[in-house]
């Protein structure tokens, strides 16, 4: 059902667009709000530089806690001539050394990068190999990036990059459009812990001073922000993902000796994921390694490419990330910008798995969970705000309205040229084990469908909010002609868009009979007649809930007034709902005051269409008291008081 209360009959703007902690949605972290201030910085190294191999052989002590190591960075010139090379390393991780194939090289380190002088000049095409010598106690940004932890009195280390952490503890190239094609991770830790991380577990030399070095092969294209390292005194297990007769891939799973009994009982369900996702997306990525969990202190999991990191084994959380292995780290985000390609499909992929592992109630279940929340989203779903870690990882705008626009998008293109549009999606050569921005999803799309969807990824992706849908209906019975009359317009409350374009499902129900049909709804106000030869009991406008919407019944009128009514509840403790009412378009201020005259926050600013809205109100740390609510739309202006009562 959807939350009415919650939802403006014409258009609702969320308030905070800060993550939810709910189940089922990928939970990154426990966040820190102090980290905020320093996670804001993509790469600064430079684009001329062609990233090929990453090799990071590192060393973890836990007592003192101390990072230090040597990274080699092989890359390709793409420019005529370059003397200067930048890459990405925070301030915190100081450099001893650099050389460049093999000549030591001056260099200056800056607050999140450094730059080389290279010996020479470089011309286009040419290689280059970059050694780093490094050490210190990396600092801590986004959502963490590297911890030293522990547990039961065990250290525990463990890494989460995504999306500009990657350089908080190794230097590299930052950026997610520019891949590494392989990569080896060597971490040197005390002889009595494990280390886990990517690809293939080549080696595990044991050291005469009492450490043990893993050496982990990573032969597919990576991330910069998908390379990890976990380490503790994990107790593992493994299950294996038989794909055919013949071949079968291991799931190796880490986990705190003290969750062995729970994990063994709920993570082997991921090899019915691994089936049901090769099915629709083709087989698992990176079949020719590994797929595995590592348990680690965040709340939460993330997408670590071949060894998702995880503190949780929930069904939902766990299908999510074994999803980014097809979007997300075989496909990569192009920009941050791009993010919901990573987020909304390894959503939207979660419902699928419901729906083929429980049956279709299950998959109506989530999805109507994440079109709930999706509607709650605020701002546009292809320009998300990449400088605040926590508004890009927005689980309203990202995740569900990410989803929701997979789900709707299977409806207009319906299933089977869904399916395999998406399949081609994930198969295409240009865009396998590389990156993709949303328009490359939309011309697989219009390739394999034939149609221009041009309308769809505008609205929906780079629009906002949803349709406020005006419906009533008429049975028109003179003679031969008899049939449904459809009278629909439409209400959005903003200028991008000023309505949906959308294919829209009626279900026309009389005695003994159930009839759907899909319309075309290309403009603001419609009319569509409907062969029909008997006086209908009822008709409802997408009776499944493909489309995010909201529906005003044809006999409910537009406002004559304008009126702000008395908020409910009142008073309140932890939220209010806030009504009023628009006799016509206006540009619109809601605002709360304290008795002093105080501005405490805006709750809308935005031009509105005439109408009824519907906004909830969330006080942060606020006293109990008198505020004051004030709406001026226009010229005029209304205002009630509001109790907070903690």
């Amino acid at each position: 059902m959807k939350y009415r209360n919650f939802i403006s009959i014409l258009s609702f703007i969320c308030i905070f667009p800060s993550l939810l902690f709910s189940q089922g949605f990928l939970q990154k972290h426990k966040y820190d709000n102090s980290l905020e201030q320093k996670s804001t910085a993509g790469t600064e190294a430079s684009k001329w530089f062609d990233v090929v191999y990453y090799r990071l052989d590192l060393k973890v002590a836990t007592v003192p806690i101390y990072l230090s190591g040597k990274v080699t960075i092989s890359g390709t010139c793409r420019t005529d001539s370059a003397s200067r090379l930048t890459l990405d390393l925070a301030d915190k991780m100081r450099i001893d050394s650099v050389a460049v194939d093999g000549w030591r090289c001056f260099f200056t380190q800056n607050r999140s990068s450094f730059v080389i002088t290279l010996p020479r000049l470089y011309i286009l095409a040419e290689s280059i190999s970059i050694d780093v010598y490094y050490g210190g106690i990396p600092s801590a940004t986004g959502f963490g990036s590297f911890v030293f932890d522990n547990h039961n009195g065990i250290p525990w280390v463990y890494t989460l990059s995504e999306p500009y952490g990657a350089k908080d503890w190794w230097p590299c190239k930052d950026d997610p459009a520019d891949k590494a094609d392989s990569a080896d991770i060597i971490i040197t830790c005390n002889s009595n812990l494990i280390a886990g991380s990517q690809g293939i577990l080549a080696s595990v030399i044991q050291n005469v001073d009492g450490t043990a070095a893993y050496h982990w092969k990573e032969r597919y294209p990576i991330a910069s922000y998908l390379i990890s390292l976990a380490i503790t005194n994990y107790a593992q297990f493994s299950n294996w993902f038989r794909y055919s007769d013949t071949d079968s891939m291991e799931v190796l799973n880490f986990v705190l000796p003290e969750h062995y009994n729970s994990a063994i009982q709920s993570l082997p369900r991921v090899i019915d994921m691994l089936a049901i996702f090769s099915d629709l997306f083709g087989l698992y990525p990176f079949i020719k390694e590994k797929y595995g969990h590592a348990e680690f202190g965040w709340t939460g999991a993330m997408e670590h490419q071949t060894m998702t990191s995880t503190s949780t084994f929930d069904e939902n959380v766990i299908s999510h990330e074994l999803a980014h292995q097809w979007f997300g780290n075989m496909i990569t985000c192009r920009t941050w910008s791009d993010l919901w390609l990573n987020e909304g499909f390894a959503q939207y992929s979660t419902a699928l798995y419901l729906e083929r592992q429980y049956g279709i109630g299950e998959y109506w279940n989530y999805m109507n969970n994440q079109i709930d929340n999706a509607e709650t989203a605020r701002g546009e779903l292809g320009n998300p705000d990449t400088t605040s870690v926590r508004n890009l990882f927005d689980s309203r705008l990202v995740y569900s309205k990410g989803a929701a626009v997979l789900h709707m998008l299977r409806h207009v293109l319906g299933d089977s040229v869904f399916f395999l549009a998406i399949r081609e999606y994930a198969n295409d050569p240009d865009l396998k084990y590389g990156t993709a921005a949303t328009r490359d999803l939309q011309s697989v799309c219009e390739r394999v469908s034939g149609k221009n969807l041009s309308y769809f990824f505008s609205q929906w992706v780079y629009g906002e909010g949803y349709p406020t849908y005006l419906f009533s209906w008429t049975w028109n019975a003179s003679g031969d002609s008899s049939g449904v009359v459809l009278n629909i317009g439409q209400i959005t409350g903003r200028d991008n868009p000023e309505y949906f374009t959308m294919p829209v499902d009626i279900r026309i129900t009389a005695a003994g009979r159930d009839t759907t049909i899909t319309i075309f709804n290309d403009s603001q106000h419609q009319q569509f007649v409907v062969d029909f030869n008997a006086k209908p009991d009822n008709v409802v406008l997408d009776p499944e809930r493909w489309i995010m919407k909201y529906v005003i019944p044809g006999n409910e009128t537009l406002p004559t007034a304008f009126m702000l009514e008395q908020n409910y509840p009142n008073p309140f403790n932890s939220m209010t709902n806030i009504i009023y009412r628009l006799q016509r378009q206006a540009n619109v201020r809601l605002t709360v005051y304290d008795m002093l005259g105080r501005e405490i926050e805006t709750v809308v600013n935005a031009r509105q269409t005439p109408g009824i809205y519907e906004y909830r109100w969330i006080p942060r740390s606020l006293a109990s008291g008198i505020y004051i609510c004030r709406l001026k739309a226009g010229s005029e202006y209304l205002q009630r008081k509001m109790v907070i009562l903690k």
